[in-house]
């Protein structure tokens, strides 16, 4: 019982720090996996599925522990946004910043074919930081409002997961598991609000700061099979369940004190209560795990989302005059589309303890270029994983680099952010795993 409460201070420690931290990541609200030993492998991980990173890709391969064990994920995004519109003069650069994010998890074989365990970890996020100062022409320049040049550009999405999970081996050949996915979110936006007043030769327009703060509960659930029909061949199939989520908080727009506002709806407040309902989406996943020789294992998956379902993030104000005043602006306009990964690895063993790691996997965005937003960056990222990995009996330590390289993509002027968009991530992180 005591090494179970250390384990679950743990993993509240780590949670927090994930839910403080994640900000920028890959395509589509969910990042691009779990584990130094599976991204380094391109996270084409889901057929082979053999360290505590199974809780992620496929739960079945937990089956293959023959010790108990808890195992610490660390990593740190370090991205570098640019968005460019020449035609308010506009060159900019996310600010530089690190944003950590992690995971734990405790996993213990009951007997040779059943193995429990728990994981927190943080399996979708996304978001922007911007520097205001290079955003000054699309607030300052064009409009008139209090906050002038100190209008904040800024957004944060995630999902933190608690994730009790089962694996059992019916037989050499096949094994099965499945999760239970407690979903904690929260979506966090900072950015300008606008009010343009026309009246014959008159023509203005005013710009002020909208805030909103929400947090939401969902509930879902993984499954996953794993069939080896010859020693040197494993097959993965894994399935996660859609999450539907009700965003729930408060919003602030100081444009509500504006006269003009004050005129068409006297006594309307700065403040609301709202409300937004977003789906996480169907993710299944399909990868081969082949061994041509003792030494070396080569990976591929498919890795297939059902982004379609997200085509708006609607918001719906408690207070009746933000529902007809501020409803139109609050929209998230998304139109995304499915999208499919292909992803390849391989590990070479140099001895029984140290093992060489690299991988690829293709990204594409599921957003179209006109519905690209700074504040939901949305890029087509060809990716490049490497690491090392060091493994004894009680003990296993993973190092990983993972480098994002994004497609610039040009937004029509009839978008909802038009001009070219870039970003780039760099993605150190860290695994150990201590048995007993």
């Amino acid at each position: 019982m005591k090494e179970m409460r250390k384990t679950a201070r743990l993993m509240v420690a780590v949670a927090l720090i994930a839910c403080c931290g994640i900000t920028l990541t890959a395509n589509g609200l969910n990042l691009n996996g779990m584990g130094s030993k599976a991204i380094a492998m391109g996270g084409a991980f889901i057929g082979q599925a053999d360290d505590y990173s199974a809780v992620f890709w496929n739960p079945a391969g937990l089956s293959q522990m023959k010790k108990s064990g808890i195992s610490l994920f660390g990593t740190f995004l370090m991205p570098s946004g640019t968005y460019t519109f020449p035609a308010y003069g506009i060159d900019a650069k996310t600010k530089s910043s690190v944003y950590p994010s992690g995971a734990i998890g405790y996993f213990k074989p009951i007997n040779e074919k059943l193995v429990i365990g728990i994981a927190a970890y943080v399996p979708a996020g996304s978001g922007a930081d911007w520097d205001v100062a290079d955003l000054a022409p699309l607030s300052l320049g064009i409009t008139k409002g209090s906050a002038g040049n100190t209008l904040l550009w800024k957004s944060m999405i995630g999902v933190v997961s608690i994730s009790p999970v089962v694996s059992y081996k019916f037989a050499d050949w096949l094994s099965v598991g499945a999760t239970f996915n407690a979903n904690y979110a929260f979506m966090n936006l900072d950015k300008p609000a606008t009010l343009r007043f026309k009246y014959g030769p008159i023509d203005l327009k005013y710009a002020e700061q909208y805030e909103e703060k929400t947090t939401a509960w969902g509930f879902g659930a993984t499954f996953g099979v794993m069939l080896k029909p010859i020693d040197k061949l494993s097959i993965g199939l894994t399935v996660r369940t859609p999450v539907s989520i009700t965003f729930k908080g408060d919003a602030t727009n100081a444009l509500a004190s504006n006269p003009l506002i004050q005129l068409a709806a006297p006594g309307t407040p700065n403040t609301s209560g709202m409300e937004r309902k977003a789906t996480w989406p169907l993710w299944a996943g399909l990868g081969i795990s082949f061994k041509p020789i003792d030494k070396l294992t080569i990976n591929a998956d498919v890795q297939y989302t059902q982004w379609k379902k997200i085509q708006s993030i609607d918001v719906v104000y408690d207070n009746a005059q933000w529902k007809q005043l501020f409803t139109a602006g609050g929209k998230l306009d998304l139109k995304w589309k499915d999208t499919i990964q292909y992803r390849f690895g391989l590990e070479y063993m140099l001895s029984q303890k140290f093992a060489l790691r690299a991988g690829y996997y293709y990204d594409p965005s599921p957003a179209p270029a006109e519905t690209l937003s700074i504040l939901l960056p949305q890029i087509t990222y060809n990716v490049i994983t490497a690491g090392i990995g060091y493994n004894t009996d009680k003990l296993t330590l993973s190092v990983c680099m993972e480098y994002l390289m994004g497609k610039k993509v040009e937004s029509p002027m009839t978008g909802v952010m038009p001009g070219t968009h870039g970003l780039n991530i760099l993605v150190p992180n860290i695994a150990i795993t201590y048995r007993f």
